[in-house]
């Protein structure tokens, strides 16, 4: 009986090994037979028209494919190019043993900003035809700016873009707010759409179109645009405000007219416009009371601001606004300071926007008077040159009864001395940001801050320290002010420090001979090949490197 057990088992043994013999003799699909696909893709940084890509290897792969498909998410039905890399010509940026723990990245530029990509990648062994299978990810180019800079004028405004960019049309139009329906529900924005301009070759080749008739002290946008017969793709957006003031007409300044006989008996809101392609002398320039907000407006003409050679400006009673715009400003150096308040006569908000300001001997602006009632000192987006050669700093606050606020922010400040400011009293905001700043062989400045009381609020960032000045060393601030940090900020090698360095703030090895194109001559573009890493970031925008 055991026996036969034994015999009935090995029987069964012998038909199971037989059963798995012919089971497993299969055939396959050769169409099946490929490598495996990356086992990671991923985008690592994506810029407006490029975007860097991360992968792993693929074992044998002589060549990797790369499709883009525009518009779709992982459709892959609209395929704009094809791209193959050849393996040998890669460079690990992590390696490792095995080919498929090996990760590359590649960057791939030429692509339209605001725009969907789909992207798939496939490794090919050309010596034996085998690929692998896809592998395909989707993302987006955020907005691209071609623009460089967009000057307004009082009823005009002149675009400008990086010809070496493709463009052919642009669009622009006013933005209004929408009332709202009733009280609780907010105010929209909307525009009102000119029709588009195409653009022609003498605009591609100046990167510069001038649009007329336009509204002062108006909100409008403009838009840049390569478009094809298929789709528009939009190459650059900038929102801008006219100069001047929106509820009067802007009285036109001829070259030789008495700028006081023009203001003498004007009330409200008055707009002074000044034209590019004329220059305007005056001595002190007086303000009359009645005036409640003053702009005076520049209108660039064949790239020229209009230039206007003066002592200083008075005020006969306190006003609300003074707004001086687009203007070139040369101090005739009969005055100290550009603006002087010694009492209550006095502006509750100035503001230099967009100007060059030259040659004054002192001061910008010199407040001291304790009954002066400031609310803001502002300049922005201006070049500021050979100001403060005989001391007191860009701007001298020794008394105010009260100052809310001072912004000095984007503007590119070469050969100046003594201090950028001088501050002695309660402030509840201060603001240094996204400067350049350069002194030459010849001029020295001993400190860049007296703050003899802390501002309730202070950033001092995205600034550009630098120069030789004049040989002598200097200093971050008139004491040591642990309560102030230059993060963001970028020192040159050549500003010698005295003993109060800028915290927190980077300093590069290079000189700023070594950063700049030309800064003797005012021309702070960064070199191309020094790769800055602040460029996009720091110092005034009119000097980075279009993206």
């Amino acid at each position: 009986m055991k026996i036969k057990k034994l015999y009935l088992l090995m029987g069964l043994l012998v038909l199971s090994v037989a059963a798995c013999e012919d089971a497993n003799d299969w055939g396959y699909d050769p169409s099946h037979d490929r490598p495996f696909r990356p086992t990671q893709f991923e985008t690592v940084e994506e810029l407006p028209t490029s975007v860097q890509v991360s992968f792993n290897g693929v074992t044998d792969a002589t060549k990797y494919v790369f499709e883009f498909s525009k518009g779709d998410s992982l459709l892959f039905n609209n395929i704009v190019r094809t791209d193959e890399i050849l393996a040998d010509t890669l460079t690990p940026y992590n390696d490792s043993p095995l080919e498929v723990s090996t990760e590359y990245r590649v960057w791939f530029h030429d692509l339209d900003g605001t725009s969907r990509y789909s992207l798939r990648l496939k490794g090919v062994d050309e010596t034996t035809g085998r690929e692998s299978a896809w592998i395909g990810l989707c993302f987006d180019t955020p907005n691209e700016q071609i623009f460089t800079q967009v000057i307004p004028g009082t009823n005009s405004a002149v675009l400008q873009w990086d010809t070496e960019k493709e463009a052919n049309t642009i669009k622009y139009g006013e933005e209004v707010e929408i009332e709202p329906e009733t009280e609780t529900t907010p105010a929209v924005l909307d525009t009102i759409w000119a029709d588009p301009i195409t653009l022609t070759d003498v605009h591609l080749q100046a990167g510069e179109l001038t649009i007329s008739g336009l509204k002062s002290g108006t909100n409008y946008i403009a838009q840049i645009y390569n478009n094809s017969e298929t789709e528009e793709v939009l190459r650059g957006t900038y929102k801008f405000r006219t100069l001047g003031s929106a509820t009067s007409t802007p009285i036109i300044v001829n070259a030789g007219d008495d700028i006081n006989a023009l203001l003498a008996g004007q009330t409200g809101d008055v707009t002074l416009s000044f034209s590019g392609n004329a220059e305007y002398t005056a001595g002190e320039i007086t303000i009359p009371a009645g005036i409640a907000n003053l702009y005076f407006a520049g209108n660039m003409v064949n790239g020229q601001l209009p230039k206007l050679t003066m002592a200083k400006f008075v005020f006969e009673s306190p006003m609300n606004n003074f707004y001086v715009q687009y203007m070139d400003v040369v101090s005739d150096g009969s005055s100290q300071f550009l603006i002087e308040i010694g009492n209550a006569n006095c502006f509750k908000n100035v503001t230099f926007e967009g100007c060059n300001i030259s040659e004054v001997p002192r001061s910008v602006v010199r407040l001291n008077s304790g009954d002066a009632e400031v609310e803001s000192i502002n300049i922005n987006n201006c070049l500021i040159h050979n100001v403060a050669l005989s001391g007191y700093g860009l701007l001298n606050i020794g008394k105010a009864k009260s100052l809310q606020s001072i912004s000095i922010s984007n503007n590119t400040i070469w050969n100046i001395t003594d201090q950028i400011i001088d501050l002695r009293v309660e402030i509840e905001e201060f603001e240094y940001t996204q400067n350049t700043f350069y002194n030459d062989a010849s001029t020295g400045i001993a400190k860049f801050f007296r703050l003899d009381k802390q501002p309730k609020s202070i950033t001092v960032t995205s600034s550009i320290f630098s120069g030789p000045n004049g040989g002598s060393k200097t200093n971050a601030g008139n004491s040591n002010y642990n309560w102030l940090s230059y993060a963001g900020c970028y020192r040159t090698s050549d500003l010698q420090i005295d003993s109060r360095d800028f915290t927190d703030a980077k300093i590069l090895d290079i000189t700023a001979a070594d950063l700049f194109v030309d800064p003797d001559n005012g021309d702070f573009h960064f070199k191309p090949e020094v790769k800055f890493e602040g460029d996009g970031e720091a110092g005034a925008s009119k000097w980075w490197t279009v993206k």
